[in-house]
């Protein structure tokens, strides 16, 4: 199998030089496996059985964005893969190691249009990454103080270009008329930007300076996001989600979090056994990429 690996896809300015690594380690283990690989370093497009790539394409363009866009039309138009490698949603768990391990999909970023690797379940997977964090599945919350509002990164891909304040504007008068809870809104780390903005428009809700999410999921009664990662840590502290994306198969907490807001004062609490080990399926550790065990499992469940 030819699989090319698009270095050039990472922003050339980044700070986060383990994003090349990534790739790197990976296209190493799949070499390791037998595979040809091809490490791209320019923003030539080549013919491959699969393109790698390090992140996914939003509104913004940029020349690492515009290299992501050719590479997905291309391999689309010859009805060939695209794996992506993005962020970890158990990062949460390891605030000063985030990237311990990093999550896969293939042809897509969100649960409609990408394939996670989910189609045979391994039990071994989940067990491998509650025993990395030292973490045990926690019972639902039994109270709770506020409604935690997660915000997300202003005019992302995640949210179609909606703003935050657009979405702020239309959901926390939903939620003050359901209930008399204490709202909390927690900035997106990368939109804090925004937060003077959030201040000002509604000066009396508290707004989190708390690095931890887990500081803010301890006293909260709910979560509430359009549809994005913090649902994930919501659900495994315990802490029952809501999602407002009108296309809420769009979220990695679909199935699991509640799209009524309604029922915010008595959130439906459901059996998460298939939530963790759906989610596990998708997540390999970054130090073991280089061996191809990662690459083996992808490949073994390869549509």
């Amino acid at each position: 199998m030819k699989i090319a690996v698009y270095l050039a896809a990472v922003p050339a300015k980044t700070k986060n030089q383990a994003k090349r690594d990534f790739l790197l380690r990976f296209g190493q283990g799949a070499k390791a496996c037998g595979e040809e690989v091809w490490l791209v370093e320019d923003h030539t497009v080549i013919d491959a059985d699969i393109a790698v790539l390090q992140g996914w394409v939003g509104m913004k363009s940029a020349p690492h964005l515009e290299l992501r866009r050719k590479v997905i039309k291309e391999q689309r138009k010859k009805n060939k893969h695209t794996l992506v490698i993005d962020s970890n949603l158990y990062g949460f768990l390891d605030t000063a190691d985030k990237d311990r391990y990093l999550r896969y999909s293939l042809d897509g970023i969100f649960p409609t249009t990408g394939f996670y690797f989910d189609n045979r379940i391994d039990p071994a997977r989940w067990a491998e990454i509650k025993n990395s964090y030292g973490f045990q599945e926690r019972p639902w919350r039994s109270q709770g103080q506020y409604v935690l509002i997660c915000l997300q990164r202003d005019g992302g891909w995640s949210m179609d270009g909606f703003s935050i304040l657009q979405w702020l504007d239309t959901i926390i008068p939903r939620i003050r008329a359901i209930t008399n809870r204490q709202i909390l809104i927690r900035p997106h780390p990368g939109s804090l930007r925004t937060v003077p903005d959030v201040r000002k428009r509604w000066p009396d809700i508290a707004v989190s300076d708390n690095d931890d999410i887990r500081q803010d999921l301890d006293r909260a009664w709910c979560t509430v996001t359009y549809n994005s990662s913090p649902g994930v840590a919501s659900l495994l502290w315990g802490v029952p989600s809501f999602i407002t994306d009108p296309d809420p198969r769009r979220s990695q907490v679909n199935g699991w979090a509640c799209t009524d807001l309604s029922m915010i004062e008595n959130p439906p609490l459901l059996d998460r056994s298939e939530f963790y080990h759906k989610l596990a399926q998708c997540h390999f550790a970054t130090d073991t990429l280089a061996t191809g065990d990662a690459w083996r499992f992808m490949r073994a469940r390869l549509p």
